[in-house]
């Protein structure tokens, strides 16, 4: 996508400086999360006027002066097309100029085939996002590509799964999962999970991966053109339960920049859009993507208080790249204050203690204080939707933006990248990899 306005770049640190743009209407795709109001606040502080659509009528982004309007919707996990008018009535009504998509709403967008919001939204073809979020498709991707990626086999049946070598250590994820939704660790020659616990028929497909043991990191990008226009990287250090991180610290790795550079190069010329990784640096040095998420994440929070990453979504000629610097940390607070390691010895609760007491929380600023203000209301409300629907708070919380093809819809996405295979000039890859 391509805007009419120019900006230049700079490498200061904080936004107050004089720096020529277009001041534009934005619409945030949901406004519940951390990442939703971190973003705002960031888009806000460059003159930018923020929007937001959500199904949940009260959340974080509702109260924040930061987001001139919250606009309530469908949910697009209920109903995709109410959710897509939604979209397209917040789009007419506040005169958007750019759609920025956070989480799983973008397939429902993307495949909507509604001009009005698709010429606004910066991300990729609904075919690109389906091989980069398919954990299979973007296993064979990257092989195609001649990037490093770890053995992966597809299970279609019981059968597939049973068929494997067993005596080794495996992940086994759905292909269309989340962060640890589904998610089995195979530990060599013990049973499979039964077939209650691990579902795997025609709908429901699965990848085995060999477990890799190593540091694991997350990336996050904005791509356009092949290049990257914006760069982060952090190790997973502080997680709620194990996948969820609580804690980000940016750092310098030249290869697993390189690694990301050689993933945008790789990508269609026009496939501009939010880029994730998650990544594992093995103890004898390889260096493998597991999985990618083609939308926003948790690596936003390291250009908070600063003006890169805003430009850099905003500005299709941004330049040099917005690389978050070194050292720069945030925290979930409430996330961390839950820590509990039973096991951990005390240099580690040391260590934990001091990530608690020198970081900024991604939420609180004196700046906007009314988000924080609300936080027991908002509690409340989820825990009463937690209640209505029988779901825990982690689950809830996204369970009405998650995109899980089935049925006809599931046929025609695996029609879709079927036909995007035949035409492909590459080798065709095998059904183990």
């Amino acid at each position: 996508m391509h805007l009419p306005f120019t900006s230049r770049s700079s490498s200061r640190d904080e936004p107050h400086e004089d720096h020529q743009q277009r001041r534009l209407n934005i619409l945030l795709t949901n406004g519940r999360f951390p990442v939703s109001l971190d973003l705002a606040r960031q888009l806000h502080g460059e003159g930018h006027t923020v929007f937001c659509v959500d199904p949940m009528e009260y959340h974080v982004c509702k109260f924040s002066n930061a987001v001139k309007k919250s606009h309530y919707v469908p949910a697009p996990h209920v109903d995709a097309a109410g959710y897509v008018q939604g979209v397209a009535h917040a789009v007419a009504e506040s005169r958007i100029d750019l759609i920025i998509p956070l989480h799983e709403e973008i397939f429902y967008l993307a495949k909507s085939g509604e001009p009005e919001i698709l010429r606004r939204m910066f991300a990729p073809d609904f075919a690109t996002l389906l091989r980069l979020h398919n954990k299979w498709e973007f296993v064979k991707w990257l092989d195609r590509a001649g990037i490093e990626r770890p053995r992966t086999w597809l299970c279609k049946s019981r059968a597939d799964m049973l068929a494997l070598d067993l005596s080794q250590e495996l992940a086994l994820k759905p292909v269309f999962g989340r962060a640890k939704s589904g998610v089995f660790h195979h530990v060599p020659n013990a049973p499979l999970p039964s077939e209650d616990e691990l579902v795997v028929d025609d709908e429901n497909h699965y990848v085995a991966q060999e477990w890799l043991r190593g540091s694991a990191y997350c990336t996050y990008s904005v791509v356009r053109s092949n290049k990257l226009q914006a760069f982060a990287v952090y190790p997973v250090t502080e997680t709620l339960d194990g996948s969820s991180c609580v804690y980000f610290e940016a750092i310098e790795h030249p290869r697993i920049r390189t690694y990301c550079e050689r993933v945008a190069a790789a990508l269609p010329p026009t496939a501009g859009g939010q880029i994730a990784l998650d990544l594992i640096e093995t103890p004898d040095g390889r260096l493998l993507a597991i999985e990618c998420n083609p939308r926003a994440t948790s690596g936003i929070h390291l250009y908070s208080r600063t003006p890169h990453l805003a430009r850099a979504l905003v500005d299709p000629h941004h330049e040099p790249p917005s690389i978050a610097k070194a050292g720069r940390r945030r925290q979930v607070a409430p996330g961390m204050m839950m820590w509990e390691k039973k096991d951990a010895t005390f240099g580690r609760y040391v260590q934990h203690q001091k990530r608690l007491m020198s970081s900024r929380d991604v939420v609180f600023t004196v700046r906007d204080f009314v988000p924080v203000l609300v936080q027991p209301f908002l509690l409340t409300s989820y825990y009463k939707i937690c209640q209505e629907r029988g779901m825990r708070i982690p689950e809830m919380f996204q369970w009405d933006l998650t995109w899980e093809p089935q049925g006809e819809e599931l046929a025609s996405v695996r029609r879709l990248l079927e036909e995007a295979e035949d035409v492909s000039e590459e080798s065709p890859v095998p059904t183990a990899t």
